[in-house]
């Protein structure tokens, strides 16, 4: 992703105090951290209310932040936890739609067993424990490191690993593979 060194850079601009780096670094950041929400089974209007409260957010602690990693990372942490509050309050998941629909979008005019298959896949998701469905979206649907996805999750890296594992095994058994 060649936004995130661009990301990191405005948001040392932001630290020392100047909004205009802020608002260039959440007009670029903003689509991404949208589309994370979105794999964290937010609805679209969810998803959007927690990639903004995660910017208000990252825009009052601005000046706390320190550039000790991506700031890419440290928003969507953010975002993450924007996230799981949602679904605390709302304690519903429409996890197999978001998925759904964000994986559809480039099949236009794909087979229809591909389409079924993506059904499967998103019910089998749906089925993970919510660690282990962060796990998977953060390595596999926002192509993350394992320690970008430690670093969102807030965790150990063995944790992201034993998490994608076991989420793998698990789907790996719900679909019969």
């Amino acid at each position: 992703m060649q936004t995130r060194p661009r990301v990191s850079e405005l948001m040392r601009h932001a630290a020392e105090g100047s909004d205009a780096a802020f608002g260039e670094l959440a007009q670029l950041a903003g689509p991404e951290l949208l589309r994370f929400a979105l794999a964290q089974g937010l609805s679209a209007t969810d998803a959007a209310d927690a990639a903004q409260e995660a910017l208000l957010r990252a825009f009052q602690k601005r000046r706390s932040w320190q550039a000790r990693g991506e700031a890419m990372c440290w928003l969507m942490g953010i975002t993450l936890n924007v996230a799981r509050e949602i679904h605390r309050r709302r304690r519903m998941a429409s996890f197999d739609e978001m998925l759904l629909k964000d994986a559809k979008a480039p099949l236009a005019g794909a087979d229809m067993e591909a389409a079924e298959d993506l059904e499967r896949l998103a019910g089998a998701m749906q089925g993970l424990p919510s660690r282990q469905r962060e796990a998977i979206a953060c390595r596999f649907l926002r192509r993350l490191s394992v320690q970008e996805t430690a670093d969102v999750m807030g965790c150990a890296k063995g944790t992201v690993k034993s998490a994608v594992f076991t989420a793998l095994a698990s789907l790996r058994q719900a679909l019969g593979g």
